[in-house]
């Protein structure tokens, strides 16, 4: 492992270190229930049609070499991107992917504290449910970014993957700033309703995004060779200029409690780590 560090304040404290073989950047929660169903809820959708994959990795990457692709920096984080790219294949006309949590019969039923995370599971009996929609994944990729460029109410609509209707931020309450909580692109969390996981992106960052959306689709829209398309596309973006923030002065007292808190959260990682190093879902 390296670049080890942790985020103990954070809604989830979370350890992130990245492999250092593979470059694949890792995050380390405990006791994180939720994340263990949205995970299988993702690797349903993903069952479902292998263009959810396929889009996935393409947009991860764009994101990657573009520079926003960090929640704790104003951006959006990987899961986000993940649960655009659903309720992108879910809005598609025909649909390429259903919706999970509308479908009766709720064929997976569970209860995390107050959240309810029931959804139909039954993947053979959905087989070839987008068979209808012969987009390829390039046309799927270039509708995805025109939609963001040009389609998306940033003002007043909420991405949801769990429901078909068009959700607002006035129906959700997220009309206004909240402490941190921002709600300038909202993508509701599928099963802690009250979780916006937008809600970091800020003033700079929504511009960003918005500007890196019309960048894509401009070079989709324009290139006139798939060479040219992928060089532009994925072309890495300039690192931003440094800058200083200014620290308060912290008391020794906060600071103890930082590290109090880092050095529980990496002792729990490391045992769950160790207690599920044989467990095969993790391959």
């Amino acid at each position: 492992m390296k670049d080890v560090f942790a985020i103990p304040r954070a809604r989830m404290p979370v350890v992130k270190f990245e492999h250092p073989q593979t470059g694949f950047k890792v995050d380390v929660t405990v006791n994180n229930r939720l994340a263990v169903v949205n995970t299988k809820l993702l690797r349903d959708y993903a069952s479902l049609d292998p263009r959810l994959r396929q889009l996935v990795l393409l947009v991860k990457h764009w994101a990657k070499r573009r520079r926003c692709n960090e929640a704790y920096v104003g951006s959006l984080s990987s899961y986000a991107y993940v649960l655009l790219c659903i309720a992108h294949l879910q809005a598609r006309s025909p649909p390429v992917l259903p919706v999970l949590q509308e479908l009766q019969p709720f064929t997976h039923q569970r209860t995390i504290g107050t959240w309810c995370c029931d959804y139909n599971d039954d993947i053979e009996a959905l087989a070839g449910f987008g068979a209808a929609n012969t987009e390829s994944v390039a046309q799927l990729l270039t509708s995805f970014f025109y939609y963001w460029a040009h389609q998306h109410d940033y003002r007043r609509s909420v991405i949801s993957v769990r429901m078909s209707m068009q959700l607002t931020k006035a129906m959700k309450g997220w009309t206004t700033r909240v402490g941190m909580e921002r709600h300038l692109f909202c993508i509701e969390d599928p099963f802690e309703l009250s979780h916006d996981l937008g809600r970091t992106v800020h003033a700079d960052g929504c511009d960003k995004l918005r500007h890196e959306f019309r960048r894509a689709w401009d070079i989709c829209h324009r290139s006139t060779s798939p060479q040219q398309l992928i060089t532009e596309l994925f072309d890495q973006a300039p690192a931003p200029p440094p800058h200083v923030v200014p620290v308060a002065p912290r008391t020794a007292a906060a600071a103890a409690e930082d590290a109090t808190s880092m050095a529980i959260v990496v002792e729990a990682a490391a045992a769950e780590l160790a207690a599920a190093a044989d467990d095969s879902w993790l391959a």
